[in-house]
């Protein structure tokens, strides 16, 4: 059951709260939910109202707002995901890995900030991607904090700082770590650390160099 704190609903991860937690993203509401890394802010990517809001709760920010995707398949059909970012989401999606590729379609300028790439991730936690699933395999992911500040990684370091600024916050307890995602940047050249986190840079480039050897070998 949702508990009350003032304006701010409060859901657990069963089905029947994450199905009201998506309907508040269908509405254009702003939910905060854990991840398998720090606590994310939701809402529909494509609704430029919703992503006011979120803006409204960050604050400034000049850097893009990635998206979590249900799938690699839902990322092939809004992104180009060359074969380098094919290889790192078929081994680490579900999972902290979030990979900037070029778009394929059409998302509002304060989401892209005028980019024409996307930061794209599969989260490996189950009450996550139930959510992204019931929001139609789409969700900002943004860390849940104020730009500049530490990230959240709980529900109630999310009801102190962000309280009714947000519309409902998934607890799903303490988030696993208090780091967001690695991000990488796949290019003609071969990729960039753009940040660094759970998986390390050594371990991604040998899964390109592995997905490298496997195609070049003889047959």
């Amino acid at each position: 059951m949702a508990q009350a704190w003032t304006k701010l609903k409060v859901l657990t991860t069963a089905p029947r709260d994450i199905r009201r937690a998506a309907a508040i993203v269908k509405r254009g509401g702003l939910i905060a939910f854990p991840t398998d890394t720090v606590y994310g802010l939701g809402c529909d990517p494509r609704n430029p109202q919703a992503l006011s809001k979120l803006f409204s709760v960050k604050g400034k920010r000049v850097k893009p707002i990635p998206i979590l995707v249900s799938s690699l398949r839902l990322a092939q059909r809004i992104a180009v995901m060359d074969e380098k970012a094919r290889t790192l989401a078929s081994t680490f999606w579900p999972g902290p890995l979030t990979i900037v590729v070029r778009l394929k379609v059409h998302f509002p300028r304060l989401l892209t900030k005028g980019r024409r790439t996307i930061a794209l991730r599969c989260p490996r936690n189950e009450t996550t991607l139930q959510l992204v699933r019931k929001c139609g395999g789409l969700l900002t992911g943004t860390s849940a904090n104020m730009t500049g500040q530490p990230p959240c990684i709980s529900s109630a370091m999310v009801r102190r700082r962000l309280g009714d600024g947000i519309d409902a916050v998934v607890d799903g307890g303490r988030a696993p770590r208090r780091i967001g995602s690695t991000i990488v940047r796949t290019h003609s050249r071969g990729i960039t650390m753009l940040r660094k986190g759970p998986i390390r840079d050594a371990e991604i480039r040998r899964a390109l160099s592995s997905a490298t050897s496997t195609v070049n070998k003889p047959s």
